[in-house]
């Protein structure tokens, strides 16, 4: 989150729209291979394909180590290293949330929130280390990304094993379990509206959170990595607090209101189109992280809670394909809107849209209604 913009905004200086584009690379994948992977989830031993894809997720970083030292580094290597690790996320991520529920202890929202809280915390440790790359240069940094791909390959492999596998589906079987999950997360009315409030999230705050803030840290504040590192960073220490409020307030029942509230929160996006002390600027984004660390806690407990079992890792799947087919449009959107009509302009168009779009869902599904099991 702190090397992918820094060698393409710093070191590359690629415009607003190319870098809306490499943005895209990592996520691309995700669209066509993320339900796929889902299905192999549920077919297969997920903590080995988790282990799996973490040893291969190592492999780029190779490449660009290797295009620093005989000083090659270009933008297509950069688009290059952004796909495969978009196609190693396609199948990690289904692994490692259907995984979740079998060490959940029979407490789905304490799971969730505590692994949310675990990840947000390596995520902050990690963009401290990526804003060092002013002074240690990029090779540190790869070699530490690396490192710790392979240390999760290792822990991995100590998850539990699934006591149900079958042999891989052939290509027909295939389509119609990807057919499944669809059909499964739109007959549910509490997994169909999790979804689409994803769609939402992606368009409108995923592509601004990708694109936007590395632009105003550089073009408005004049900043390099350290500058975007602290502001990368004020987002996810919002997450880390607001999962530290869910955490001792484990009791909460109306899971789609709270959700809700949050996602409300992300409009405070618009307040970014004014010119502000860049410690005003980095407590709005903390507050953003705070909803979005609320949002993401409350939507993956209520996949995880009303999925079935044997479409867990399918629904997750179609769960984050929502997310991540949405944000590569939203990171096009935002950097096409920087380019041609400036940063204010797109954070407001951004927030507005976001603000009509989860009223609309407040208005048309039952997702206010959503509440723990009983």
């Amino acid at each position: 989150m702190v090397l992918f913009p820094t060698i393409l905004v710093l070191m590359l200086n690629v415009s607003p729209a190319a870098y809306g584009l490499a943005q895209v690379s990592l996520l691309a994948p995700s669209i066509f291979l993320i339900v796929l992977g889902g299905t192999f989830a549920d077919r297969v031993d997920a903590r080995s394909i988790l282990a799996i894809i973490h040893f291969l997720a190592s492999l780029p970083l190779i490449l660009i180590l290797l295009a620093v030292k005989n000083d090659i580094l270009s933008y297509q290597i950069m688009i290059i290293y952004g796909l495969s690790m978009g196609i190693a996320q396609a199948f990690a991520l289904p692994a490692r949330d259907s995984l979740l529920n079998k060490v959940a202890d029979g407490n789905i929202q304490r799971t969730v929130i505590t692994s949310m809280l675990i990840q947000f915390s390596c995520q902050l440790w990690g963009m401290s280390m990526g804003g060092l790359a002013d002074t240690w240069g990029i090779i540190p940094l790869v070699i530490f990304q690396g490192t710790a791909l392979m240390i999760g390959g290792y822990f991995a492999f100590k998850l539990p094993k699934n006591l149900y596998t079958t042999r891989l589906p052939n290509i027909k079987e295939t389509f119609n379990e990807i057919k499944e999950g669809f059909s499964e997360v739109r007959n549910s009315k509490e997994i169909f509206p999790v979804t689409l409030a994803m769609t939402i999230v992606g368009i409108c705050y995923m592509g601004n959170n990708l694109v936007a803030l590395p632009y105003i840290t550089t073009e408005r504040y004049g900043m390099g990595s350290a500058g975007f590192a602290t502001v990368t960073s004020s987002f996810w220490a919002g997450t880390i607090f607001s999962n530290l409020i869910l955490i001792y307030n484990q009791n909460i029942k109306n899971w789609g209101f709270v959700m809700v509230l949050a996602l409300f929160v992300g409009t405070i996006l618009i307040f970014l189109a004014f010119d502000m002390p860049f410690w005003l600027f980095c407590f709005l984004i903390f507050v953003w992280g705070s909803g979005a660390g609320v949002v993401i806690s409350m939507s993956r407990t209520i996949i995880q809670t009303f999925a079935k079992e044997s479409h867990r890792g399918r629904i997750l799947s179609v769960y984050s394909l929502a997310l991540f087919s949405s944000g590569p449009l939203g990171a096009l959107i935002s950097g096409f809107l920087i380019q041609n009509f400036g940063i204010a302009n797109n954070v407001i168009f951004a927030s507005s849209v976001s603000f009509i779009s989860i009223s609309l869902l407040c208005l048309k599904t039952d997702i206010t209604k959503i509440k723990a099991p009983e």
